[in-house]
């Protein structure tokens, strides 16, 4: 009788994939960490609230004004000369992408909703004559 050895056959060891989870949750931590959705807007500061305006994406570099007149910018309370300094008037060139230019020219501010109107207008004013043609209010999307 003539034995024959059978085929071994190889066994396959599971691809490791606990230094590739490993990699991802880093990046995950990382991207937390380091990333900012949008600059935190001041506590003093209650913004008033619309139901049937269009949504709009939230604006990163808005200019908050309390209800006192204060002005403040990334966390600073600034003069309006100072403000103006940091929002140069939009430059209007030919260019075909009419749509960027005006995606980058809009100003967004957020007024406190218990802001007079006798201390927005002088701010709004300064800005046109600044040259902002296109100032947005932001609201908060809500009742009441």
């Amino acid at each position: 009788m003539h034995l024959t050895k059978g085929k071994q056959r190889k066994r396959v060891m599971p691809e490791n994939t606990i230094p590739l989870i490993n990699i991802v949750f880093l990046m995950l931590i990382f991207f937390l960490i380091a990333g900012t959705v949008a600059p935190p807007v001041s506590t003093e500061l209650k913004p008033p609230k619309s139901e049937e305006l269009p949504l709009m994406p939230p604006a990163g570099n808005a200019v908050e004004i309390l209800a006192d007149g204060t002005l403040i910018h990334h966390g600073q309370k600034l003069s309006l000369a100072q403000i103006l300094q940091r929002f140069p008037p939009p430059i209007t060139s030919g260019s075909p992408d009419q749509n960027d230019l005006e995606q980058t020219s809009v100003l967004h501010i957020l007024a406190d909703k218990q802001l007079a109107a006798s201390k927005l207008m002088p701010v709004l004013q300064a800005f046109r004559a600044h040259g902002h043609k296109t100032i947005r209010l932001v609201t908060i999307r809500g009742g009441n």
